[in-house]
């Protein structure tokens, strides 16, 4: 089982336990955990209102899906530590990971 610290948009700190693919995305997760309103497209990476900043540098160096880096791009600008939840799989690797959700786009 991993776990995740999630600071959501009114900077209280969430530590999540999941377990691989439990759910479908980073997004799920968080929405069913603590009930953040993210996701109004329901994770399909068209809508932007899922965003995340992280540290996790494995996750940042994966090659982005052509709509995410277009969607990120088009809201705030090239910022390198920002992500969409929707886009995020819940593997191993995300374990200890921080992850901030964005909501003044």
């Amino acid at each position: 089982m991993g776990k995740i610290i999630v600071i959501d948009s009114s900077n209280e700190k969430h530590v999540l336990k999941f377990k691989t693919y439990e759910y479908p995305n980073l997004m799920e997760l968080i929405a069913n955990s603590y009930y953040e309103d993210i996701g109004e497209c329901r994770g399909r990476g068209l809508c932007g209102t899922c965003v995340v900043e992280t540290d996790n540098e494995e996750l940042l160096k994966e090659e982005l899906d052509i709509n995410e880096r277009l969607i990120l791009k088009q809201l705030l600008g090239n910022s390198n530590n920002l992500r969409l939840a929707c886009q995020i799989r819940l593997t191993p690797k995300l374990n200890n990971s921080t992850f901030k959700v964005i909501d003044n786009y």
